[in-house]
This record gives structure tokens, C-alpha cells and sequence, in this order.
């Protein structure tokens, strides 16, 4: 295993130091590569799911972000091959997860870091036959806390029924079985890109069950006798389950009304449409209904994008940004104009919304070239623009997974990163295909986390594969601590040791060459730096949410 510096790329000034560095810490060693997934923090540590040696052998990593500090965590789990771990999730000091092996299928365990602390915490279906779900593309949230437990779907040998843990083995139980008098499931719901089991909403969680041919709200207190059916017969699978407004909203079909929003008090006369955006008796087209969906909270207030009916024209208008009060719902901008028959054009598709400078940013499609771009919104119509157009990137937005980091969104469109400021002139690509401009050709979509100061998440080089991949933004920070007083270094030049003197807590400690390269990680306030070459180095101290850069010599 060994750690490379991939990239370089944007030079400062003088201080010959790049913007952003690309490393990749090589779990399979050579180009076949590790391809690293389901990243999650845990008790200061990164740990992911990768390959040892084969592609069957998945295991469970953890790393402190350097090549020292990157470990299998249990490679004796499974006899010591590969047992795919998934849906890392963190509950009560310890990380949950979902593992195979050999006789017992895919079932629950959990792991305090440690080989001897990893261990089976229930075998849910007896046998060789697994009890839990698969996860293979992250694109789940296998498990909802509700009361200081973890809930989710559990498969016996005859049905799919609710479940929870505390995390002990007692404490992993059944709730609810709903192969009552018909075959049925708890099932997950969809919203804004993601899947998930429930809601907790006025101390109940709620969770929906699907019937096959019909779809019902249910609510559990976390006992059997307290889970009950809170309103059935839906046609569609319910979608959009979100609390907002201290009302629990969501996405429902009947046939009467076709696909609308609903909201619920937990009894069934409380279980009614809020919004009929797409009323029938008001058009030709009936049971249609309006789709909303892509429920997002924002400045008190939940977006989203829906379809209505205009009667003077009797057109169809698509798709678009849609929001409310809680109150009463309104059109923020019909951005797709353009009618084919008696159709107007959608303006959002999959918008995947997500906060940037206290304004939401989306994709959308205004229909002047049929692709989509990088749009944001303040919640009026006036604010609701086209801030990067497809012509000024060359490439269709599809914004998947955006997180902000050190002042810029950065998200994965197809298989590259990209980052972007909310300015044409701000959004380019940092990872390259051709292998022109960058070391990392491809990412995998799925997991983009910030976890020491860094970005981390599964990127592709042709010198080692598809591994742990990591940017790092190497410019100083907007937000340096601004009194020198706070702190000081000393002796500088120094061959030996390297002291901090700072009146504020220091967080962490990094030590950048001038290419760039981060050449060591400390959280300690006296560093010994014999080991590096003689030459001018760049100190990084982090303070919570401050930085400082602070130029030394070792001679």
C-alpha cells in the first residue's frame, strides 16, 4: 500500500504551491485498483468499503488519511476472504454495517475499529440464506435512528418485516410482521435522489408498506402493538416523506386525484391532499395529477417541482420549481417555455438541489438548447436564474452529490469532478479523461465526503486503478486568523524541532513542500521535523474553522 501525489494544478504568486493536489492512497497495489466505497467518518477515522487482493475480496478499511495510518479493520471476518461490507452507519460508538459470509448469507454487524471488537450482531435469517438488504450502489439508507434504536428491513424465511437494534444482540427484534392478511413490506422511499426507510415525525417514525398492487402509510411507536396503518389504498408507491412546517408532507397517488401532496397527523380523517396542483376537474387530462416531488427545505420553505395545467391555453406545463409556506403552494418560475402539441416543455428533471451562499442551486433546462444548466434561486421569480450555462462548459449539468468545501461547490458530473464558484468563469473540470491535465482520469459517483480538510471519494488513474482518492484545496483560507499575535513559531530556521505558540486551540497541523505536496499531519504543538530535507516549507495551522499559513525554513 502506498500513497501518491497525482496532481498539481494552479500556481500562487511566488509560493509555487498548488490549488488543488490529488492523492490516492493504493490499497491494491499496481493498476487493477481498490475501488473505495461507502466512505463514512467514524471516531476521527475515514472507513470504506475496498478490494484486497481479488475483486472478491471486499473487507473493511479505516484510514487517518495517510498511507501509515490506512488498515484493514477485520480481514479475518470472513475466514480471510472478502465479506463486502455495506451501509456503514454510526450508531451508539459503534459503526453498523451489513457483511457476507461464508454459511450465514448478508447480515447485521458492527465493529468498535478494532478485528476484536467487529463482530456478528444478529443473524436475522438463520441458515446460509442473507437477512438483510444489499446496498451494492450506496444508493440506500439502510438504517433510520427513532429512540435511541436503529431501524430497518429485516428477511426472515417467509417475510420482509420491520426491525430495529440498540445494538446489542437482545436488543435486535422484529417489530412487525405485515404478512397479515396479504403479502406485504415495509418499502423505501425516494426523495431528491435518495432512498430511505422513514421519517420520525411527532415521536412515531413513519414508513410506508407496499401491497403489490397498493401502497399504505404506516407509524410505529417502536412496539408491535403500537405499530399501526395510518391511511391504505394508494396506487403508487408513496414518495417524499419530509417533515416541514410541523406537518409531516408527502407524495401519494388515488385515481380520483392522480399523483398530489399530501400531509398527515398520524389518523386517517388527518391524512388528506394539501395541494391539488393539478386539479382534475379543472382539465381534460384526468387522473394525471402533478408529480411533485424533489422535497427541499430551504429559508423556511419547501421547494420542489411539480406539473399544473394552464386552461386559457389548455396546455400541459411541465415540470417546474414549484414551493410553499406550508400554507399555499406557488409557481416560482416557469423556466421551459417552449409548447410541442398541447405540452410545454419540463424546465427541471432530477434537480438534486443543494444550498451554496445562502441561495438553492439546481439543474434546469430553459429549453433554448434542450440541455441543462446550473441554475439557483433566492425563492422569487426575479432571483431565479441561469448562473452556468451548457455552452459556457460544453458539458450538460448533472450535479450529482455536490458539497461545498473551502468556499466553492464541488460535484460529480458523469464520471468527473467539477467545481465551481456559482461563475462561468468559476466552473471547470478537475479531473480529465484524456490524462492531459490531470492524474485522475475518472471518479465513481456515490461518495463524496469532506474529512481532513480534504475531499475524499473512489477516483481512477491509469498508474493505480480506481482507489481511495483525496483533493486537497492548498490556497490559504478566506477566513485566516487575522491577529498574529494568536500565535507564533519558533526557532525559525530550525533543523531539529518546530514549536507553536498560540493563545487559541489548535485543531490540527499540516506541512505543505512548495510543490504542493502535504508532507506531514500532526495534531501536536511541537513537531519534530528532522526528517524532512533541507528546504522552505509551508505550515498550515487549523483552528475550527481557521487558518493560518506561516512560511519556515529547515535547514
Amino acid at each position: 500500500m502506498k500513497t501518491n501525489l497525482l496532481l498539481a494544478i494552479v500556481f500562487l504568486g511566488n509560493l509555487a504551491y498548488a490549488q488543488y493536489n490529488f492523492e490516492q492512497i493504493d490499497i491494491w497495489s499496481g493498476s487493477s485498483g481498490g475501488t473505495a466505497k461507502y466512505l463514512t467518518e467514524f471516531n476521527g477515522e475515514l472507513y470504506f468499503q475496498a478490494f484486497d487482493l481479488t475483486p472478491s475480496f471486499k473487507k473493511l478499511y479505516k484510514t487517518d488519511g495517510t498511507e501509515s495510518g490506512t488498515t484493514q479493520v477485520a480481514p479475518n471476518l470472513n475466514g480471510g476472504a472478502g465479506y463486502s461490507p455495506e451501509s456503514l452507519t454510526e450508531f451508539n460508538g459503534d459503526l453498523i454495517f451489513t457483511a457476507f459470509v461464508s454459511g450465514l448469507g448478508t447480515e447485521l454487524y458492527k465493529t468498535d475499529g478494532t478485528e476484536g471488537g467487529t463482530t456478528l450482531l444478529k443473524d436475522i435469517r438463520p441458515g446460509s440464506s442473507s437477512g438483510m438488504d444489499f446496498n451494492s450502489n450506496n444508493s440506500i439508507e439502510l438504517f433510520v435512528e427513532f429512540n435511541n434504536e436503529l431501524y430497518f428491513r429485516g428477511l426472515t424465511n417467509s417475510s420482509r418485516e420491520l426491525w430495529k437494534t440498540d445494538g446489542t444482540v437482545a436488543g435486535t427484534i422484529s417489530v412487525k410482521n405485515f404478512e397479515d392478511a396479504q403479502t406485504g413490506s415495509p418499502n423505501f422511499v425516494s426523495n431528491n435522489g435518495k432512498s430511505y426507510l422513514g421519517v420520525v415525525f411527532n415521536n412515531e417514525l413513519y414508513f410506508t408498506v407496499n401491497r403489490s398492487s397498493t401502497f399504505e402509510l404506516w407509524k410505529t411507536d417502536g412496539t408491535t402493538a403500537g405499530t399501526s396503518l395510518v391511511r391504505g389504498a394508494f396506487t403508487d408507491p408513496i414518495s417524499n416523506l419530509i417533515v416541514f412546517d410541523n406537518q409531516l408532507f408527502f407524495t401519494a397517488t388515488e385515481s380520483a386525484t392522480g399523483n398530489e401532496i399530501w400531509t398527515t397527523d398520524g389518523t386517517l380523517s388527518g391524512t388528506q391532499i394539501k395541494y391539488d396542483i393539478f386539479p382534475n376537474d379543472l382539465n381534460p387530462f384526468f387522473g394525471l395529477g402533478s408529480g411533485s416531488d424533489d422535497f427541499f427545505i430551504f429559508n423556511n420553505e419547501l421547494f420542489f417541482s411539480a406539473r399544473s395545467y394552464d386552461a386559457v391555453s389548455n396546455t400541459i406545463i411541465g415540470d417546474e420549481l414549484w414551493k410553499t409556506d406550508g400554507t399555499v403552494a406557488s409557481l416560482v418560475k416557469n423556466i421551459n417555455t417552449t409548447v410541442s402539441s398541447s405540452v410545454e416543455g419540463s424546465g427541471l428533471n432530477l434537480p438534486k438541489f443543494t444550498t451554496f451562499n445562502n441561495e438553492l442551486y439546481f439543474t434546469a433546462n430553459d429549453g433554448a438548447n434542450g440541455e441543462f444548466g446550473l441554475w439557483k434561486t433566492d425563492g422569487t421569480e426575479a432571483g431565479t436564474i441561469e448562473v452556468v450555462s451548457v455552452t459556457e462548459t460544453g458539458e450538460t449539468f448533472q450535479f450529482q452529490d455536490a458539497i461545498e468545501y473551502n468556499g466553492n461547490l464541488f460535484y460529480f458530473n458523469s464520471q468527473q469532478l467539477w467545481v465551481t464558484d456559482g461563475t462561468p468563469s468559476g466552473t471547470e473540470i478537475l479531473t480529465d479523461i484524456n490524462g492531459v491535465n490531470s492524474s485522475i482520469l475518472l471518479v465513481q459517483p456515490g461518495s463524496l465526503i469532506q474529512f481532513n480538510n480534504q475531499l475524499w471519494f473512489e477516483g481512477f488513474s491509469s498508474a493505480n486503478g480506481s482507489e481511495l482518492t483525496s483533493l486537497m484545496d492548498t490556497t490559504l483560507s478566506l477566513n485566516e486568523l487575522e491577529n498574529s499575535s494568536e500565535l507564533s513559531i519558533y526557532p525559525n530556521p530550525t533543523k531539529g524541532m518546530l514549536n507553536i505558540n498560540s493563545n487559541t486551540v489548535i485543531t490540527e497541523v499540516e506541512i505543505y513542500n512548495y510543490l504542493g505536496q502535504r508532507v506531514l499531519f500532526t495534531k501536536n504543538l511541537t513537531i519534530d521535523i528532522s526528517a524532512l530535507s533541507p528546504n522552505p516549507y509551508i505550515l498550515k495551522i487549523y483552528s475550527y474553522q481557521k487558518i493560518k499559513s506561516i512560511k519556515f525554513i529547515k535547514y
